[in-house]
């Protein structure tokens, strides 16, 4: 490894900085995958971002829970991905055996570890794929999660006209990564858990305020509404999150910040 590749200590801050930075909207599935693919591709220069969620991978009865996407130059380009990405299952893919066959929890490669090079750029995937949405070089990061069967994937794709990524790159999309496993379903909220972002607006502010530990009554007062209308809103918090009273509410969002809304 040449010097230029080694990581340096300002990686290793800057790669700590952005997992707390993803801590501070843990609670909240969307905007934390939303902060960690922005973060990511301003550290190794990317223009894509993927994040990913899936249960049972490897199994044959694998099940997408959603996904958070960055970065594409316009929506055609992103409709084309999503096209070949839905209509290709994920057992098909060339990325595939490389990737189960894997022992480790956590795998990380680059396209020219996964492919080659000159095969890359034979290969349908590029040319018919990658070229037409103005994507190229690549670095994929799989991690199975201790709990539900969960698997948490990144994709980090450098623009067409890009140079490939770095050998200390590579270690740091690898770095970050293994971090959110070691924080998803506690400090982060994962895909197995009720989403915020299903909750009405009103929904959302009274939750904000039962995690402020505002009585219903002094809810009510803050929002302008009836005790009665608060109430309701906090049975229907119960009933997304599965749980049935105030404590196991707030028990959710221990060691989360609380969620925020830009």
């Amino acid at each position: 490894m040449s010097r230029s590749d080694r990581p340096r200590a300002k990686d290793i801050r800057g790669a700590y900085r952005l997992v707390s930075d993803c801590r501070d909207v843990g609670a909240d599935l969307i905007a934390w995958q939303e902060r960690l693919l922005r973060g990511l591709c301003d550290t190794v220069r990317a223009q894509v971002g993927i994040s990913g969620n899936m249960r049972s991978f490897g199994t044959g009865d694998a099940e997408s829970l959603g996904s958070v996407r960055i970065g594409w130059r316009d929506k055609q380009a992103e409709q084309l991905w999503l096209d070949y990405a839905t209509n290709i299952p994920v057992e098909r893919t060339p990325e595939y055996p490389a990737l189960i066959g894997a022992e480790d929890r956590l795998v990380t490669r680059t396209r020219d570890q996964l492919w080659g090079r000159e095969a890359w750029y034979r290969s349908r995937t590029f040319n018919e794929r990658h070229k037409r949405v103005g994507i190229d070089d690549y670095i994929i990061s799989i991690q199975r999660l201790p709990f539900a069967d969960l698997w948490h994937s990144l994709w980090i794709h450098r623009a067409a006209d890009q140079p490939p990524f770095t050998r200390r790159e590579w270690w740091l999309v690898r770095c970050v990564h293994e971090e959110i496993g070691r924080l998803l379903g506690n400090a982060l909220a994962s895909a197995a858990e009720p989403k915020l972002s299903d909750l009405t607006p009103r929904q959302r502010d009274v939750l904000d305020a039962v995690l402020e530990g505002l009585a219903e009554k002094d809810a009510a007062a803050a929002l302008g509404v009836g005790r009665a209308t608060v109430h309701e809103h906090i049975l229907a918090i119960y009933r997304h999150y599965g749980v049935s009273s105030r404590a196991e509410l707030m028990a959710l969002f221990v060691g989360r910040e609380p969620p925020t809304r830009a």
